[in-house]
């Protein structure tokens, strides 16, 4: 049981938005970007995110939709 967690939570950090997300925030930290090429890259990251959940639901909703 533990070690399935485990397994998930690497999935889930080792995912692209989670490694552009930290990559852009060290670099923040780093001084090399600025606060306004920070949040560009957060709310495309937090966007993506948001599309791909609303684009899971509403194909899932269709295949419901199809099986009736």
């Amino acid at each position: 049981m533990i070690r399935w967690r485990a397994e998930k939570l690497v999935e889930k950090l080792l995912s692209v938005k989670f490694v552009i997300f930290v990559v852009a925030t060290v670099l923040l930290c780093c001084g090399v970007l600025g606060c306004a090429e920070w949040l560009t890259i957060a709310l495309t990251v937090i966007a993506g995110r948001e599309a791909q959940k609303f684009i899971e639901r509403k194909k899932n909703n269709e295949e419901s939709l199809g099986s009736d």
